[in-house]
């Protein structure tokens, strides 16, 4: 019964809105018809030698809508460009790989396009090619490499025209040593640019650089694999200017973390060794350059990402220190290294039995991770339980540091302390490198004067080449001009009387030292007046910290 009830209610309901309609309208006038659609146009366009886009040519698809209905895509209609073909710029890097060569600045066609470059570090890929110099084939460029110089004339070390071809990356590295004469020899290496890496793997190309190293063999395999039973990736590779000879062809290998090491050639007596992590799709150049720093390798590695460089050293790479006794009232000490990370004092003996006014050189100093922290101990060599000073040391791979320990133990102010100062040993045939320390505790602020041999010396009328210095701070280091002989004067600050004097002074070009203002001995032996302590680094005279 419910249900019939309903059913009846819906349809009266429908008779009602039924009843309730009125009759239909007349229809309204049409609209006026609307502008006719504008018309998609495309065009295909041949690029010339020298097109702003495609500095080699190609052909390009362009798109739009035809506003003007002529049928044709005109300029200013093109809302679209599409490259079917294009011949890419050329795009070229460096790398500074000669051991001796100064900073240098990489010329281009005669303009600046590296500056202040240093050894064993390179640049990204640089395109070239935007003037007079495109031809039908490529690029023809002038790569000039400038060694910058203290005494201005700043020689060309390299002076090289390079035909790059459009569409590939060309590496240029300067090797070989000054000291074998100028210009200096580039390796070149042409290789095609914009050709992806293979997924899940990535490229890497080697190169011998070292002008010191024999030929060799580079292996690269997984962690900890036994070389009898590996192949190498690289074998009989030769320092050379011929790429055939010293340059491998792009290899790709599993994205991975790898094991490379390096050996003479044709044995499995590891030279080299180092665990990189070769990332999925990355593209690189591994340059093998000379060894001037520290450890036994002959050579280190250097890495090229095609945007930047870096350094990879070796397992072993240790850190290193030079340590300088010049406190004047303080005993013979030993020098002892605590790990940070640990809770035990390991009191490792760095140096012992280190007098007055001697230094040495600590080789070895372990650095397994980067930033090894130590706090390193002055204790009194005849009883280690009598701490004289302490003070915090990071050991970095490949990093060398000189650690001056000056100021008075119990007689004076300034107290004992540390004087640490970053050490680069690396010898530059074009010039010498001197650092200016002030080392003495009992002498106030000075200022120095480094003056041509012969200079009258007026302080009234020349300015300090450094004035105020305090004491424990130093110049930084400094490349002077080793073909003239100086006269180094200090003063107290704003003071016209030298303290110290160094006349006549005759830097070797290579050299590397430090001159530290000291005080002398109390017991009156040297007078009252400072004096100057050289320490050479880059002759082997720095006799090695003895231990027991």
């Amino acid at each position: 019964m419910k249900k019939q009830f309903l059913a009846v209610a819906v349809i009266g309901t429908a008779l009602l809105v039924s009843a309730c309609e009125g009759d239909d309208g007349a229809n309204g006038q049409d609209g006026a018809d609307g502008a006719d659609g504008l018309n998609a146009a495309v065009r295909v366009r041949d690029l010339a030698v020298g097109d702003a886009d495609c500095i080699g040519g190609g052909t390009a698809l362009d798109s739009g809508l035809d506003a003007n209905g002529n049928g044709v895509l005109d300029d200013d209609e093109v809302t679209i460009t599409d490259f079917l073909e294009c011949a890419a710029t050329p795009t070229l890097r460096a790398l500074h790989a000669s051991p001796d060569a100064p900073l240098v600045n990489i010329l281009v066609d005669g303009d600046a396009a590296l500056e202040g470059v240093d050894f064993n570090t390179g640049s990204g890929l640089l395109p070239v090619g935007q003037g007079d110099n495109v031809t039908d084939n490529g690029v023809d460029v002038n790569v000039q490499v400038e060694a910058i110089t203290p005494d201005g004339s700043n020689p060309i070390a390299i002076d090289a025209d390079l035909e790059l071809p459009f569409g590939t990356e060309t590496t240029v590295i300067a090797t070989n040593t000054v000291a074998s004469g100028l210009p200096l020899d580039a390796i070149v290496i042409e290789n095609p640019a914009g050709v992806p890496v293979t997924t899940g793997f990535a490229r890497v190309q080697i190169v011998h650089a070292a002008p010191s190293a024999p030929p060799v063999d580079v292996f690269v395999t997984e962690p900890g694999a036994d070389l009898s039973g590996s192949a190498p990736a690289a074998t009989a590779l030769t320092f050379s200017t011929d790429p055939a000879q010293s340059v491998t062809d792009q290899i790709e290998v599993p994205a991975d973390t790898y094991q490379v090491r390096i050996t003479p050639t044709g044995t499995t007596t590891v030279v080299y060794d180092v665990e990189v992590e070769l990332a999925d799709g990355a593209d690189l150049l591994i340059a093998a350059t000379d060894n001037v720093f520290l450890g036994d390798s002959a050579v280190q590695l250097v890495i090229l990402d095609g945007t930047a460089s870096a350094f990879l050293p070796d397992a072993s790479t240790p850190a290193a220190a030079y340590a300088v006794h010049l406190s004047p009232d303080a005993p013979a000490v030993d020098i002892l290294a605590d790990v940070d990370a640990t809770a035990d004092d390991e009191a490792l003996a760095l140096a012992e039995n280190v007098s007055f006014t001697e230094f040495c050189f600590i080789d070895g100093i372990p650095a397994a991770e980067p930033d090894t922290a130590y706090t390193l101990s002055v204790v009194a060599n005849a009883d280690n339980s009598v701490v004289a000073l302490q003070f915090p040391f990071v050991a970095n791979k490949n990093e060398g540091a000189t650690a001056i320990v000056s100021g008075f133990l119990t007689t004076g102010d300034p107290a004992i302390t540390a004087i640490p100062l970053s050490t680069n040993v690396r010898s530059v045939a074009t010039e010498a490198q001197i650092r200016l320390t002030h080392g003495s505790p009992s002498t106030p602020n000075v200022d120095i004067y480094l003056l041509e041999a012969g200079t009258t010396f007026d302080p009234a009328n020349t300015d300090a080449d450094f004035a105020d210095v305090p004491f424990g701070a130093d110049t930084g280091i400094l490349s002077i001009d080793a073909s003239v002989n100086y006269d180094v004067y200090i003063t107290a600050a704003g003071g016209d009387t030298a303290a110290i004097e160094v006349l006549n002074f005759d830097p070797e070009a290579g050299s590397v030292l430090d001159i530290i203002a000291r005080d002398p001995a109390t017991d009156g032996s040297e007078g009252t007046a400072p004096l100057p302590l050289i320490v050479r680094y880059d002759d082997g005279s720095v006799a090695a910290c003895t231990t027991t």
